[in-house]
């Protein structure tokens, strides 16, 4: 008997790809609007597929959530590098901070992966991929932070994790914004960004969190 151990990974057939494809468009739609807290079951219901067709495809949710928002993350990669080309240092840093609010703000699941802990025992644990991404999208912000400071019209005091801090904070905007239905999140959004526009204000009283103190900031909220 031949062992098949060592032989190369077959492609899916028609109806396992069919299926995994069915999977992840219901995994999105569902981490979309229930957030992270959303179970492998319900998607499983959503996509019209039994539960083992699900696990067997994917381990857990956390796997199927890795697949579903990869791209989500590196296109938040390319959005901040794309902002260091617009000519003003504000408007570039804006840009970027919006157009990333207003994903999170239509896709729970994205804000929650974005804001996840990698410490602790959140039960949303980051994987290694997801958390390389995450440091990917530090360097571009940090650009667009020191680029805007440069060129005066962001506070001297500011830091590339403040807006990682304005990226956590929101979440409680887009609950408020369900519960009246407008996106009440755009002017809380804009009375953040104004506290980071360089005016003649004093310091600030606190210094800003550092990577391991935006950690477990991260890894805190999500307990509440």
């Amino acid at each position: 008997m031949t062992s098949t151990a060592d032989s190369p990974t077959r492609p899916l057939r028609r109806d396992a790809a069919r299926n995994r494809s069915a999977l992840v468009d219901a995994g999105r739609e569902v981490f979309a609007s229930r957030g992270l807290e959303a179970t492998l079951d319900e998607i499983a219901h959503r996509a019209g597929v039994g539960v083992g067709t699900a696990y067997r495809h994917f381990a857990n949710k956390q796997e199927l959530a890795a697949a579903i928002f990869a791209d989500d993350l590196e296109q938040m990669v390319e959005s901040a590098r794309d902002a260091l080309d617009v000519d003003d240092p504000w408007d570039a840093l804006v840009s970027f901070v919006e157009t990333t609010v207003t994903k999170h703000a239509k896709d729970r699941g994205l804000y929650e992966i974005m804001t996840a802990g990698t410490m602790g025992e959140h039960p949303m644990h980051v994987d290694g991929k997801t958390e390389t991404m995450r440091e990917a999208l530090f360097e571009p912000v940090t650009a667009l932070v020191e680029r805007a400071k440069a060129g005066g019209c962001l506070r001297a005091d500011a830091s590339p994790t403040d807006i990682a801090a304005i990226l956590l904070m929101m979440g409680s905007t887009f609950l408020a914004s369900e519960a009246v239905d407008r996106p009440v999140w755009k002017r809380y959004l804009w009375l953040l960004l104004d506290g980071l526009r360089n005016t003649a204000c004093g310091a600030l009283p606190e210094r800003a969190l550092d990577l391991d103190e935006l950690d477990a900031a991260f890894a805190v909220a999500k307990k509440h």
